[in-house]
């Protein structure tokens, strides 16, 4: 899903007095109006919190509401996260809008219930333009905090917001819709990235199924999502897996695009890194010449692409040379022609020579070679 950029009519709150933010808290003592003026708080029932949660049903660090800015100076939402980093996650957990959360930006109206007697309500006012159904700012800003904290290793928290994006487009567009694909494929590479590759390859799969129902078989998203998939299993050796998800993918963008388009030799040189960790060098080497000669018939002499392919095919050629060309001895063709004079003397078969004597009686006998020598003396 594409997201509009945020604009300050649109934001959460604005720091200042243009936007109030307030937590409503209903428990067996009554209700509460607290303005959410500090940028941490700690709920529970321990008097030292910063909200107070007055039941016994409740943990004593319950949750942790924290401000966050967001294209500082202007923009601030609150996360309400379970449990704090020191204690632990709370007891009952967090049910947000019927659902168990982890982690939440709350939004405008939020319900959070702590407890069965302990429940709070989040308001804004004047209320956010979100609720007026422009919600993409909202979800482009998630997605902003998303990839801050992958840039900083936070894995957690950027899965935290990823969950919510996803959780927001089911909600707003249905399960099947195509946004809810992106949002899968995002996962993805998130879990991929710190090397949890069964779940990746389980959203992988499922967006991939998704893409396959929403947008149809063939259609170039669903490629793109099967070469990503094939390139992960690539880099995990699983070989078959690649090869066969790839080849569904180059038949779907051959199918769309033609087979001389320069996407496909590109996707070419990718089959051929497959095949070449298997070893593959002479199928890796006619993708290489597919490849060159679609580049050659669609873009400029010199051009980078073919410059590129033009040097993996002589390297390649190397890996298919037989080993004896491949030794660095500078034999002479005179020396290769004298040897073979040397051989035939030594190793040809030495025939006897063989002479006749002359008898008494005027016939002839052969005598051998060494008798003739002693009588010519």
């Amino acid at each position: 899903m594409t997201y509009r950029s945020l604009a300050p009519q649109d934001a959460t709150v604005v720091e200042g007095s243009q936007f109030e933010h307030v937590l409503i808290l209903q428990d067996t003592e009554g209700e509460q109006r607290i303005s959410l003026d500090s940028k941490r708080y700690v709920l529970g029932r321990s008097p030292e919190n910063g909200i107070c949660l007055r039941s016994q049903s409740v943990s004593r660090e319950h949750a942790t509401l924290t401000g966050i800015t967001v294209r500082s100076p202007i923009l601030q939402i609150f996360r309400l996260s379970d449990g704090t980093p020191e204690k632990g996650k709370s007891t009952n957990g967090l049910l947000i809008n019927g659902k168990i959360h982890d982690s939440w930006v709350l939004m405008q109206g939020d319900e959070i219930v702590f407890s069965s007697n302990t429940k709070a309500i989040y308001r804004i006012s004047p209320e956010p333009a979100y609720t007026n159904g422009k919600v993409g700012f909202f979800l482009e800003c998630l997605h902003d905090l998303a990839k801050n904290d992958i840039k900083l290793g936070k894995y957690i928290d950027a899965e935290n917001y990823l969950n919510q994006i996803l959780f927001l487009n089911q909600q707003l567009y249905g399960e099947s819709h195509p946004s809810v694909a992106n949002c899968l494929i995002d996962l993805a590479v998130l879990n991929y990235s710190q090397n949890f590759f069964d779940k990746a390859e389980s959203l992988f799969l499922q967006a991939i199924a998704l893409r396959q129902k929403s947008l149809g078989a063939e259609h170039p998203d669903v490629a793109i999502a099967m070469l990503d998939l094939a390139a992960i299993y690539n880099n995990q050796a699983l070989y078959s897996k690649a090869e066969l998800i790839f080849l569904q993918a180059l038949a779907i963008k051959q199918k769309v695009l033609g087979l001389d388009h320069p996407e496909i030799a590109a996707n070419l040189v990718d089959l051929g890194s497959i095949y070449y960790s298997q070893r593959r060098y002479q199928e890796v080497k006619n993708l290489y010449e597919r490849s060159l000669k679609i580049y050659k018939q669609s873009l400029e002499a010199g051009h980078p692409n073919i410059l590129s392919v033009q040097k993996k095919l002589v390297n390649l050629k190397k890996k298919l040379r037989p080993k004896w060309l491949s030794w660095n001895v500078f034999i002479p063709a005179s020396f290769v022609l004298l040897s073979g004079v040397v051989a035939y003397t030594f190793l040809s078969p030495k025939t006897d020579v063989t002479c006749l004597k002359v008898l008494l009686d005027g016939k002839t006998q052969s005598i051998s070679g060494d008798e003739c020598r002693q009588i010519s003396k």
